[in-house]
């Protein structure tokens, strides 16, 4: 008693304390319950993203992590390494709801390997990299379908093709116009028929590439073939995949290449630009 009458006291006599004092037992305000709205919202969520399962889906641009997490609008959240597009396939297993106004998907990703013999992408489940990703969805579930189509890739749609770096693009569009560079408006010397008196392109520093931890875990080997154009300053430009590889390899080849020096090709005496061939061995 003698302790209460105390404790009383010292709550009258500092009126800040006492505050501080009554607020901490006030007990905390339950989380509002999910509204009709967002209630039909994470329904319809469920349903287009429960489509998706089964299917041969891509994350767009690519992200790294175990975890991705994005908003309503289909924004990736935080600042995630982005990968080459052939090792950002998913294979969705399950749907869930994950809290108020979130959806979860759980999968695996997959790596894609080229087959030269059929001239496809064959899907291969990492089944050691399992992946979760978490989308915010709003109330009136408007944009959901914008939302996933910028989150994902059914298949290597145009969207995709079109967000992959400059010698990705190229092998999917080979006509397509490169962009202007230090050989705009200058002679190239290309492949499609022998030239009198040239002299190719010689390597002078090479670069060899590395392995991912996908394609050394999965024991992938083989050759990348790339196209590029080697300048009169002997350094290489406009490096397109030829023939791909997969598994984040095509990725490597052009990054060990690109570090490649050469000695310019020569025709009646004077340096110039040459089309020509390279093929990284990964073994």
């Amino acid at each position: 008693m003698l302790a209460l009458m105390a404790v009383l006291g010292a709550m009258r006599g500092n009126g800040r304390w006492a505050q501080a004092a009554m607020a901490q037992v006030v007990p905390a305000k339950p989380a509002p319950a999910p509204n009709a709205a967002t209630e039909a919202a994470l329904d319809a969520a469920l349903d287009a993203t429960g489509a998706l399962v089964g299917r041969a889906i891509f994350i767009r641009n690519g992200y790294a992590g175990g975890e991705l997490s994005y908003d309503a609008l289909g924004h990736v959240r935080g600042e995630p390494k982005e990968l080459d597009w052939t090792l950002s396939g998913l294979n969705i297993d399950k749907v869930l709801r994950r809290g108020a106004g979130e959806i979860e998907l759980d999968g695996l990703r997959v790596a894609m390997r080229y087959n030269p013999e059929q001239h496809v992408f064959e899907r291969h489940p990492q089944k050691d990299q399992k992946l979760k990703i978490v989308l915010a969805v709003n109330d009136g579930a408007r944009g959901l379908q914008g939302a996933l189509a910028t989150v994902f890739a059914v298949g290597i749609d145009p969207g995709l093709q079109r967000a992959m770096p400059a010698y990705w693009r190229h092998y999917f569009s080979p006509g397509l116009a490169w962009p202007n560079d230090e050989l705009t408006g200058k002679p190239i010397v290309a492949l499609t028929a022998p030239v009198t008196g040239l002299e190719m392109p010689a390597i002078e520093k090479k670069t060899e590439p590395e392995f991912t931890a996908e394609a050394r875990q999965d024991r992938v080997k083989g050759v990348v073939g790339l196209k590029l154009t080697v300048g009169t300053d002997g350094m290489p430009h406009r490096i397109a995949i030829r023939q791909p590889l997969g598994y984040g390899l095509d990725e490597r080849a052009v990054e060990a290449v690109a570090k490649y020096r050469f000695r310019p090709g020569m025709k009646d005496g004077q340096p110039v630009a040459v089309e020509m061939l390279v093929n990284q061995t990964f073994e």
